[in-house]
């Protein structure tokens, strides 16, 4: 059997012998020694804090024994946490034979895609390493013995499972049960010599990433031992929690330019939670008014009835307690554009009759309008649908499901935040723009309202008119969207001084000419 490299003497990128029993217990003498080439190939070196948090991390008592069985290391994004991992997964396979290493994530495709291939594309280009391993899709088969494995969120299917080291990566998102009792289940043995646990993360939400939240509580109820580094030690558990960009690539004016641009594209609770590192509440305002009025033309208007362009129609309905709202969209040149919308106000007195309001509504817009699709829950409406798809209007089901309601906030936020939403003047969709929040998960952001009294149902509708606008718009040869018209090539749009008109044609806002 072919034994692993570091059985034998070597010489360290750093210029220095290290011996075997060096490397076993010093992860960064293992990395100068042999990964001299980082995951894409580049001579690289560990920067001088995470030398620093290593041989912290890593002491031994004096019979050997690892004096943390558990390490977090918390650091912003783009910090190295998971390429650390990796170094540290391989300098482990390699200096333990006969176990099992299991990198376990908060779903099968992110153990795979990250710290798993990153491990693959060390190996690869540090070809030392490639002929004591064998490479399979989710497993590192080494030829003392140790096995690798990326593992799903399966807790039933690893019980019983003999390994020395469990890699959790971004544990902020194990928030629902299985992925929690997998952790459990694969609590370190001790049957196994020095079995250890590594959390790399970023910061989670409060009350919502309890796994991580309660090992983030313990470490900082310990001891911290370092002025300069956020280093803590409680009874087993050492940690790294950094508020601190760190890396050459997050300073200066390159780090700069990144954070400003991350500043401009995400909401304020996401940019602290990522980029700070800082725990966060899962809900956070959504739209400001900044934002809104940013999309705002002053000279638009509600498009009158006309068979051009197609509209995509998002619809919330409640007949008592919420209002109720139609909302319409259309394409203008490579922007989405608000084209109409109409808001209802039941009451518990007033309840709304929606055949003579949401179903005549719809009637309408269809017989005024070139109607390309209409979306809306089926809570309230599933009778609607039903008589409107007799009639031959296009009308979907679309469902509240999490994967929805996520796909909604997030393609409204990213078209506001892009200004590639244009809104006519409107206090109405203002006021319930300005009253919604976003509830942040490991899923995704969802919109939901600030207060029960807040009524956001156009929002909702918005959101849903949008996102059947981007599925609605089919791609061209040449990979760009586009709209097919059956009565011909849609009229030229052009740039007016105020914001769109058809060229040549009608202006669709209803500007007089």
């Amino acid at each position: 059997m072919t034994r692993p490299p570091m059985l034998v003497p070597s010489a360290s990128s750093q210029g220095q012998n290290a011996t075997p029993e060096e490397l076993r217990l010093d992860p960064a003498a293992f990395a100068d020694t042999y990964l001299p080439r980082n995951e894409k190939g580049r001579a690289w070196s560990l920067s001088r804090h995470q030398r620093r948090v290593l041989a912290r991390a890593f002491r031994r008592d004096p019979g050997g024994e690892l004096l943390f069985q558990l390490v977090l290391w918390g650091e912003m994004k783009k910090s190295g946490k998971t390429f650390l991992a990796a170094v540290l997964v391989l300098w482990w396979a390699l200096t333990n034979a006969d176990t099992e290493i299991i990198i376990a994530a908060n779903d099968f495709d992110q153990s795979v895609s990250r710290v798993f291939r990153t491990i693959v594309q060390l190996i690869r280009h540090n070809p030392a390493l490639a002929k004591y391993v064998k490479i399979r899709a989710s497993e590192l088969l080494f030829t003392h013995g140790t096995v690798v494995k990326a593992i799903a969120n399966d807790y039933r299917g690893e019980a019983g499972a003999r390994h020395s080291l469990l890699v959790v990566d971004e544990p902020w998102g194990i928030i629902n049960e299985a992925s929690r009792r997998l952790v459990e289940e694969l609590t370190p043995p001790p049957t196994e010599d020095n079995a250890w646990v590594l959390m790399v993360t970023t910061a989670g939400f409060i009350g919502e990433s309890e796994l991580l939240e309660a090992v983030y509580t313990r470490g900082l109820a310990g001891v911290r031992v370092d002025d300069e580094l956020e280093l803590y030690e409680a009874d087993g558990l050492f940690m790294f929690w950094s508020h601190t960009p760190r890396q050459p690539w997050q300073l200066g004016d390159r780090g700069e330019r990144y954070y400003a641009e991350q500043g401009r594209s995400l909401r304020p609770a996401t940019f602290a939670r990522l980029h700070r590192n800082e725990w966060v509440c899962a809900e956070s305002t959504f739209i400001t008014p900044e934002l809104w009025d940013a999309c705002v033309d002053p000279e638009a208007r509600p498009l009158l009835p006309t068979h051009t362009p197609p509209l995509f129609v998002g619809v919330d309905a409640s007949t008592k307690h919420d209002a109720s709202a139609v909302v319409c969209v259309m394409w203008v040149g490579d922007r989405l554009a608000v084209a109409h919308h109409r808001i209802w106000r039941p009451s518990p007195e007033a309840p709304l009759d929606l055949e003579a309001t949401i179903e005549a509504e719809l009637r309408a817009l269809h017989r005024d309008y070139r109607v390309a699709t209409i979306r809306c829950d089926p809570y309230q409406l599933h009778r609607s649908i039903t008589t409107l798809q007799a009639a031959g209007l296009p009308i979907a089901e679309y469902p509240q499901t999490t994967g929805n309601t996520v796909a909604m906030g997030q393609q409204l936020f990213d078209l506001l935040t892009g200004r590639n939403l244009v809104l006519y003047p409107s206090d109405e969709l203002r006021v319930q723009a300005l009253a919604t929040v976003g509830i942040e998960s490991a899923r995704g952001t969802r919109i939901a309202k600030e207060k029960a009294s807040k009524k956001i149902d156009a929002i909702v509708a918005l959101a849903m008119a949008c996102v059947a606008a981007i599925e609605g718009r089919p791609p061209t040869s040449d990979g760009m969207p586009t709209i097919v018209y059956p009565d011909g090539p849609m009229p030229e749009f052009g740039l007016g001084s105020s914001g769109f008109n058809f060229g040549g044609g009608p202006d669709p806002w209803g500007h007089p000419e």
